[in-house]
């Protein structure tokens, strides 16, 4: 590998370094703001409308495409007036239930468009293990937050030790210090090698200019003695 092929594949390392650098600031930064507006126990964790939750019990466990059980992470639409309106009998929904004091993600099972609530059910009975559920209290449309969209299984353990003051100062925090620190120490040596260059190019220009008015010296005096060997010649030509 030649000289210029190592530059180039010097210079494409970096660029990736620096993407994938920013790539997880980015990511962190948007976890950190989505996990900063949950100020009041009824905000669920988002970030352009897109939600993430934690399942903290085997309500929706089954076999059916949008089963999830405990320990999963799961994505939500969060929902505003109109789109609460176009929800429908087997959509899953969360909203924070007030008899638990904690968010409840279930399947609607009744839509009351006229008086404008809907009433959820669990599909699993998790201490019973089994299907036998009952509806759970009728909640208005206002009442619900956002709608079930997509799960990653097993995830939600991880994401519950994140949120924790233990979990986000490790996974959070330290990571873009250090990655801050990082990138402040590549930028000092950065600064210095650049201040180096400045100053060995200035060295040499200085050392190009004296050299060229040492040349210029030199010629000057050589013309003068030329003048005065050409001087002494004359007047030997005319004493002869």
């Amino acid at each position: 590998m030649d000289a210029k092929q190592k530059a180039t594949t010097k210079k494409v390392l970096s660029i990736s370094l620096n993407s994938l650098f920013y790539l997880i600031i980015v990511l962190l930064l948007i976890f950190s703001v989505a996990n900063i507006k949950v100020k009041k126990e009824n905000d669920i964790a988002n970030i352009f409308g897109s939600g993430f939750l934690s399942v903290q019990s085997n309500s929706m466990f089954g076999d059916q495409e949008d089963s999830f059980e405990k320990g999963d992470m799961i994505f939500v639409r969060m929902l505003d007036e109109e789109s609460v309106k176009e929800l429908q009998v087997g959509d899953i929904v969360t909203y924070f239930d007030m008899t638990i004091r904690e968010f409840n993600t279930h399947r609607i099972v009744e839509i009351n468009l006229e008086e404008e609530y809907l009433i959820t059910q669990a599909d699993y009975n998790y201490i019973g293990q089994n299907t036998n559920t009952q509806p759970d209290q009728a909640i208005g449309f206002d009442q619900v937050l956002a709608k079930y969209s997509s799960k990653i299984s097993g995830l939600g353990n991880g994401l519950d030790y994140i949120q924790s003051p233990t979990g986000f100062a490790l996974f959070i925090i330290l990571p873009v210090v250090l990655i801050l620190g990082f990138e402040g120490f590549k930028l000092g040596r950065n600064i210095i090698q650049l201040n180096r260059a400045k100053m060995e190019e200035q060295f040499a220009s200085e050392k190009e200019n004296q050299q060229a008015q040492l040349e210029s010296e030199k010629e000057k005096m050589r013309q003068e003695i030329l003048a005065e060997l050409n001087k002494e010649k004359d007047n030997e030509k005319k004493s002869k």
